[in-house]
């Protein structure tokens, strides 16, 4: 699998500024979700937590938390903004947790820049580390791409997206052994150079008591 943590390190300067003029920005929102789920101190793991901000910042005040990024640039501001965490340099595909050891589990804006054929191994995954009772909390596509690549993404290099659309996604996370409990697509624009307009599905799912 080609790696385009890269991109990803050379926009880690700037990419705290660009995400957060995404409208609406409803990261620390869906991440507030896991709250109703995992009590105060739990184990909670963030994949593809980037730099920390909004969602590692909310989780590591409230949760005995775990960032898991394959960007070492991205790792290094997290480092910066919460100091003490741990934070492991891994791509979530190969990274492990034991059986029903987590509480909770957050991805946005993450497992889609990975193969789609990868996904549903993944979810399973994710299933097997969540307690009974724990949730996963995350977003994928809610349309068809089997696989997207820009050259040049927001001027730092080349990047991937790729998925499956909303109804298949949620099938996926049904047969990974959770339910989903809550979902939505919700309709985004992000802000200059590229100025896309984004349709995520965004999910609470939780694994059976």
């Amino acid at each position: 699998m080609t790696d385009y943590s890269s991109t990803y390190d050379t926009l880690a300067p700037r990419y705290d500024d660009w995400s957060a003029a995404i409208v609406p920005d409803v990261r620390e929102p869906w991440a507030r979700k896991v709250d109703a789920f995992v009590e105060p101190g739990a184990s909670v793991v963030e994949l593809g937590c980037g730099t920390g901000v909004p969602v590692g910042r909310h989780l590591a005040a409230r949760y005995r938390y775990t960032g898991v990024d394959a960007s070492p640039g991205m790792l290094a501001k997290a480092a910066a903004a919460l100091p003490g965490v741990e934070l492991v340099h891994r791509d979530m595909h190969d990274v492990h947790f034991p059986a029903r050891s987590l509480g909770g589990i957050v991805a946005f804006f993450s497992i889609s820049h990975t193969p789609r054929d990868q996904h549903a191994q993944l979810l399973g995954a994710i299933a097997s580390w969540l307690r009974p009772g724990g949730v996963f909390v995350g977003n994928l596509h809610s349309h068809d791409d089997p696989d997207s690549i820009e050259p040049d993404w927001l001027g730092a290099g080349p990047m991937r997206w790729s998925g499956f659309d909303a109804a298949t996604n949620l099938a996926l996370l049904e047969s990974a052994g959770l339910t989903v409990v809550e979902s939505e697509v919700v309709e985004q624009h992000e802000p200059e150079p590229e100025c896309c307009i984004i349709h995520p599905l965004w999910f609470v799912a939780q694994r059976a008591s």
